[in-house]
């Protein structure tokens, strides 16, 4: 700050200087602080000091040179009266032992008097011996200009004829540099200061206030030129995963990586930005082409899945994106923002990993979905959802062998909500951890309830899911089932989806692998959806195989879903899995799928979810028998 700094001291010397001279100097520092203070222009108060301190010594000219971005060469900051074949000249000094005045200044870090520059040595090599020949520099006094203890550049004053500095030109000069100091110390707080504000510490990327700036001022050249231009939100797919896992150094290495990625990938005249988070913001310039800005957003996704090295290992991500098109989906800045965001929330109900465009009906899709989110929060808090429990019966002789936990919600207004409606919802909000909490503990405490009537006991299978496992969901496990409601482990099986596990991998291995070890089955639902090779199988803590039901559904008039059923019950034998066939419903699924030896059957062939009391009955039948 500008209060901070000392000025040389004049008084001492002013015995040897005229009162005029004084005067001069005075003023000198008066005005370029008073130019730094009131128009907050570093370049104008560097010119007005080269004028004024030119102006004190007759035919002379002013120049201040200063360390470029690599600190290996000095550039002309500002020399007003210096014509641009001198300055281009200049440009590129090497500070050296005899580099000039100015060079061997900075070199040095000490004040060079030249007086003659034809027989100096600091000024002997050609190079400047034609500089001072085609521009009359006969002699060049300069010195350094320190910001604190760092020498970042030099103040000169270059004479058209030989002459010796006087104690008043020795102190303009020392002056001059220290007021210049005053002048770049301040201009490089505030590019600090600037860069606080309008700038992402992380990524280095414009932030959300510089992007709108830029964005308003596009929208305005977009109006007059009648172009179009296309805006991308980006969320990046489970980010939060990682820091949850590698820790946030992790995720600010992810961040600061697909950051360069999508930097390296865009036009200059397109705009990126950081909102925060894991969400990115892009504006893409002359987009009058739908399949330009396709092109791009291909580029974005590629750019994205590049993998990022954690710890020697690589990482694959992937992004939601929403775009909304200027002026299709809004003509200002708010609208656009809000459509392209609704877009990218589309992108992420739909499976993530992808793009979506702004459409009309999205703002009442959005609407319902937040709606819900808050009808699952009071669904909990009032204990709104409830359980059937579906039979499985051995598909040999079809006795009962267990049943599958599944819970149901019957909304005071809107009905019978689907789980297909809810529950991805509730995994995308975290809701789904103290929902399938809720699930897990009041399926067991039923189970606890008739087993103590008497009832035979069975294999209870709950769904689980991503968010529960990454919670150390193990540890918890053995503490609620175990200790409160003293549940038997061998009685307990866990379904875990194909998709999962292939999401999450290694992670999910070791959690699942704790819960098999402490005695819970785990079974692999809807296989066949997910893409998991033999290989990823092989190492899979699991004990049996669910043939997705759309497998099973159009046994026997599609022979591809034979074909496909009869391959996963013999790859799944092979690796000593017992295999169960969901979605069963007539009987001719039932015998295909017993003759080609599956284990286990569960549909409504066997029997409908049941409510607790029909459950309950069902299982009274089966003592019956």
């Amino acid at each position: 700050m500008i209060e901070s700094k000392r000025l040389p001291d004049i008084e001492p010397e002013t015995s040897r200087l005229t009162s005029e001279q004084a005067t001069h100097l005075l003023k000198l520092q008066r005005d370029v602080l008073a130019e730094v203070v009131q128009k907050a222009d570093p370049q104008s108060a560097l010119d007005l000091l080269c004028f004024t301190a030119q102006s004190l010594l007759p035919d002379s000219v002013c120049s201040i040179m200063l360390f470029d971005e690599n600190r290996s060469a000095l550039k002309v900051r500002a020399a007003p009266s210096l014509n641009r074949e001198a300055t281009e000249a200049l440009n590129g000094l090497k500070p050296g032992p005899n580099a000039g005045s100015c060079g061997t200044a900075v070199y040095t870090a000490e004040p060079q008097f030249v007086c003659d520059t034809c027989s100096d040595p600091r000024w002997s090599s050609r190079d400047f011996h034609e500089f001072a020949e085609a521009f009359n520099i006969r002699a060049c006094w300069s010195v350094p200009i320190r910001i604190g203890k760092d020498v970042v550049g030099s103040l000169a004053l270059s004479c058209f004829e030989k002459r010796s500095p006087s104690e008043f030109h020795r102190l303009l000069l020392e002056t001059g540099a220290y007021l210049a100091g005053i002048v770049l110390e301040r201009e490089r707080e505030q590019q600090r200061l600037w860069t606080m504000a309008y700038y992402d510490s992380l990524t280095g990327l414009p932030n959300r206030r510089l992007f709108n700036v830029q964005l308003l001022k596009m929208i305005e050249q977009a109006r007059k030129t009648r172009c179009k231009m296309a805006l991308l939100f980006l969320d990046l797919d489970h980010f939060k995963d990682i820091n949850d896992t590698l820790g946030h150094h992790a995720g600010d290495t992810v961040l600061k990586q697909v950051a360069e990625n999508l930097k390296s990938t865009l036009r200059p005249s397109d705009l990126i930005a950081r909102l925060g988070g894991d969400e990115f913001v892009i504006l893409l310039a002359h987009a009058d082409n739908v399949l330009d800005v396709q092109h791009v957003a291909d580029k974005i996704m590629a750019a994205v899945k590049r993998p990022v090295f954690l710890q020697e290992k690589g990482y694959h991500l992937s992004a939601s994106i929403g775009i909304s098109l200027f002026p299709d989906d809004g003509e200002d800045l708010h609208t656009l923002h809000k459509n392209a965001d609704l877009a990218m929330y589309d992108a992420k109900s739909r499976g993530r990993g992808r793009y979506i465009y702004y459409r009309p009906d999205l703002a009442r899709f959005v609407e319902s979905r937040t709606a819900l989110v808050k009808d699952i929060r009071q669904a909990l808090e009032q204990q709104a959802f409830t359980l059937e429990f579906q039979p499985q019966a051995a598909a040999a002789d079809g006795s009962f062998i267990g049943a599958e936990a599944l819970i149901r919600w019957v909304h005071p207004q809107k009905g019978n909500i689907s789980p297909l409606d809810f529950i991805p919802l509730a995994e995308e909000t975290g809701q789904i951890i103290e929902l399938g909490e809720w699930v897990l503990t009041s399926a067991c405490r039923q189970c606890m309830m008739w087993w103590q009537e008497g009832l035979k006991e069975f294999v209870l299978a709950v769904n689980l899911s991503v968010k529960q496992l990454q919670e150390g969901f193990s540890e918890h496990l053995l503490a609620m089932i175990v200790g409160e409601l003293g549940f038997p482990l061998r009685c307990l099986e866990l379904e875990i989806t194909e998709s999962l596990v292939m999401e999450t991998g290694g992670e999910a291995l070791e959690e699942l692998e704790r819960l098999r070890q402490a005695g819970v089955s785990i079974s692999m639902d809807d296989f066949g959806t997910g893409h998991s090779s033999l290989s990823q199988l092989k190492r899979m803590p699991i004990s049996k195989l669910k043939i997705d039901r759309s497998f099973v559904r159009d046994i026997p008039e599609d022979p591809n879903d034979m074909i496909i059923a009869r391959t996963i019950i013999a790859m799944g034998h092979s690796l000593g899995l017992e295999i169960v066939a969901e979605g069963v419903e007539n009987e001719v699924q039932r015998n295909f799928l017993r003759k080609e030896g599956c284990d286990l059957l569960q549909g409504y062939l066997i029997s409908r979810p049941l409510s607790p009391r029909a459950f309950q009955e069902f299982l009274h039948r089966q003592v019956a028998v």
